[in-house]
């Protein structure tokens, strides 16, 4: 491995990534957000030893109007961590998400060192290109969002850039899309070849969009800093990695502890006394704003319920989603199953004439076709061998 240079501790280059962040989103509080970035992530105690911070798209949630509370608050957050990674000598990389989203916001990020004169190496990338950083003697490639329609367009001309800088690999890879590993087979959305881009990058690749935290060898995918939605129960929060001389990396998942909670609760055939039950068991020890969602049937207690367990249990957030379960078919195989087979006789070659004998008598009466039926049989079994 070739020595990154200007590291903190000399043959230790580290860095932390997230995306995903979502400032400005209408169900989970901006000021939450901040407040969860700056106790576990952005704060002197994790950046003091942190050569580079990135930040891996969607940092913004929407289009913002500038006089809003929100911006303040996200506003200030930048301006604090700039001067923060300028003090602790942290160099940060942005790359561009999701346009619905970023909307090229994180503009705000180099407008501010330029306005205010604050000395931090920063770089925000809103095109697919290719860094030399000197500082640390390395190559980034970014790859935003959507740069083209079709990823095998974006993966050719990424293939040409390398060529440009004459390069076969570049050292790290900070991008925001997907890798055909990410998404269901179902979701009809482009996807990046990871074991192709895994051949162009040397080191790690950084990558945001999919909310779900993953990682693939070298490919790290902290999914979004906090929950957003329902769907999102799993752990939120960012990479801590360091990579050493000998080409050895420790890589951590470190949890954003403090993430707002979403939680999804089954109510289908519960009666109201069952209901409130399961609700005041699932909100003891909430923190105030948390999230429920309710899953029912239209015809269920829950639904002409909700406005009393709103009125009860104020501090939470209340959802109700009424949808009809769909009774599931049993198979030919699961329905035999469900039949108590020790009522039958079982059917042997000493009890087969018996049983038949019995069913004759219900279809005629006749004793001579009943005796010529018999007869048929045991030439039948006759030339059966058991």
């Amino acid at each position: 491995m070739k020595m990154i240079k200007n590291t903190k501790k000399k043959g230790v280059f580290r860095w932390v990534s997230l995306g995903d962040i979502h400032l400005g989103h209408p169900n989970t509080p901006t000021s939450l957000i901040i407040q969860n970035l700056n106790k576990y992530c952005t704060n002197d105690e994790v950046l003091k030893d942190v050569d580079l911070l990135i930040l891996t798209g969607d940092v913004f949630d929407r289009l913002l109007q500038n006089a809003s509370d929100e911006v303040r608050q996200i506003e200030r957050w930048i301006t604090l961590l700039l001067f923060r990674c300028a003090y602790l000598n942290v160099a940060i990389r942005i790359v561009e998400g999701t346009p619905s989203h970023d909307r090229e916001q994180s503009a705000f990020f180099v407008d501010q060192v330029r306005n205010v004169g604050i000395d931090v190496d920063i770089h925000y990338a809103t095109t697919l290109s290719i860094e030399h950083m000197e500082r640390f003697g390395i190559t980034i490639l970014y790859v935003p969002d959507k740069w083209r329609n079709d990823n095998a367009e974006t993966l050719q001309e990424v293939r040409a850039l390398l060529k440009e800088h004459q390069l076969e690999q570049v050292d790290f890879a900070i991008m925001h899309g997907a890798f055909e590993y990410q998404l269901p087979p179902v979701v009809k959305e482009p996807q990046h070849d990871s074991d192709i881009y895994l051949s162009l990058v040397k080191y790690f690749i950084m990558i945001g969009h999919v909310h779900l935290m993953t990682r693939k060898d070298r490919i790290l995918a902290a999914g979004s800093y906090d929950r957003i939605c329902h769907g999102e129960e799993g752990a939120k929060g960012y990479y801590d990695v360091s990579l050493k001389a000998n080409g050895d990396a420790d890589v951590r998942f470190v949890e954003n502890k403090g993430a707002k909670k979403y939680i999804t609760v089954h109510a289908h055939d519960m009666d109201t006394k069952s209901l409130n039950v399961l609700l005041r068991t699932t909100v003891k020890g909430l923190p105030k704003g948390s999230a429920i969602r309710i899953k029912c049937s239209p015809h269920d207690a829950a639904t002409g319920d909700i406005t009393t367990i709103t009125e009860t249990f104020p501090d939470i957030i209340w959802t109700l989603d009424k949808e009809a379960v769909k009774k599931e078919r049993k198979s030919v195989l699961d329905t035999f199953m469900d039949v108590d087979l020790s009522a039958f006789e079982p059917i042997t070659p000493d009890s087969i004439g018996r049983l038949v004998e019995d069913e004759l008598a219900k279809q005629t009466d006749d004793p001579l076709i009943q005796a010529r039926s018999l007869k048929k049989l045991e030439e039948l079994l006759g030339d059966v061998t058991y």
